[in-house]
């Protein structure tokens, strides 16, 4: 950005920046899950519904106001109020809840990637339908999907560090089920694992880490973290402690390149920082490749 030093950036920007690199941390960890369990399509199917949540919040806003007696401003929820922010938290959550559970294999419902990619079409469209009634939720949801979040607040900042803290130490703690939960079922029932509770902690850390997300960095910035740090680290690692490390450190480096290519070229941060996860996948692949013929 044209005449601000880096001290100034950190002045101005500090919440959005450390935001951004603390999401960079942590949601590559959860998209290392998806992987592992063949639902990486879930890490941008999922983002778009909590975006959803939230356009769908500011269409029923009148509604909510008269029937529910809660003084909730159109001006709360895109000021960055704790009062809106909350708001945009139950929304963006049911709706990520909501899609999780209607995502999960069952007889009938068809293949899941068809699901997924059904889910992902419609709540595209209803994020348009649900903001075009709303004009200041048409703005608030339209920065959102762009990755204009420079804005971030001290409130945003603390939600989503709050969250993202408590899916780190989870995912510290319990990995090993996790993992084992997740890349093979049948061994985990054989083993006596609770493998339904282990599931359960699984989606739970995953929606919230999706919903507060998306309604705090944005669902561009959030697909790039879930999907690409994970896929990049998955042909170099040689185990899954490996795994892991690799995936957060190239979160965290995606997240840094991202904000000096925002800040730089005066892009949106969101996509600066999916574009910077995309650099470094080239190189790692051609280190991969590399080990392969060695």
């Amino acid at each position: 950005m044209d005449g601000l030093t880096w001290t100034e950036m950190f002045d101005f920007f500090g919440f959005a920046i450390a935001a951004t690199l603390i999401a960079g941390l942590v949601c590559p960890l959860v998209g290392t899950f998806l992987l592992v369990r063949r639902t990486g399509f879930y890490g941008i199917a999922l983002p778009q519904f909590a975006a959803t949540g939230v356009a769908f919040g500011f269409a029923i806003l009148p509604w909510w106001q008269e029937y529910m007696g809660v003084g909730i401003q159109s001006s709360d929820l895109a000021a960055g109020e704790h009062i809106g922010l909350n708001y945009h938290l139950f929304w963006a959550s049911l709706f990520t809840f909501g899609a999780l559970a209607a995502l999960l294999p069952g007889r009938g419902r068809g293949t899941e990637t068809a699901r997924v990619a059904a889910g992902f079409a419609l709540a595209s469209a209803l994020t348009i339908l649900f903001v075009h009634s709303s004009p200041v939720g048409d703005i608030y949801v339209h920065e959102l999907l762009r990755g204009e979040i420079l804005a971030i607040g001290l409130h945003e900042f603390d939600t989503l560090a709050a969250v993202l803290g408590v899916v780190l130490v989870v995912i510290v703690i319990f990995h090993r089920d996790l993992v084992l939960v997740s890349y093979d079922r049948e061994s985990a029932v054989v083993l006596g694992k609770r493998v339904m509770g282990w599931e359960l902690l699984l989606q739970v850390i995953t929606g919230a880490t999706i919903a507060t997300g998306v309604m705090t960095v944005g669902p561009v910035l959030l697909f790039g973290l879930l999907v690409i740090p994970p896929f990049a680290a998955r042909s170099l690692a040689r185990s899954m402690t490996g795994f892991f490390v690799l995936a957060s450190s190239l979160g965290v480096v995606s997240a840094g390149l991202g904000l000096s290519i925002s800040f730089e070229l005066d892009w949106p941060l969101g996509p600066a920082v999916v574009v910077a996860g995309a650099l470094l996948f080239l190189p790692i692949q051609l280190i991969a490749s590399l080990r392969r013929w060695t």
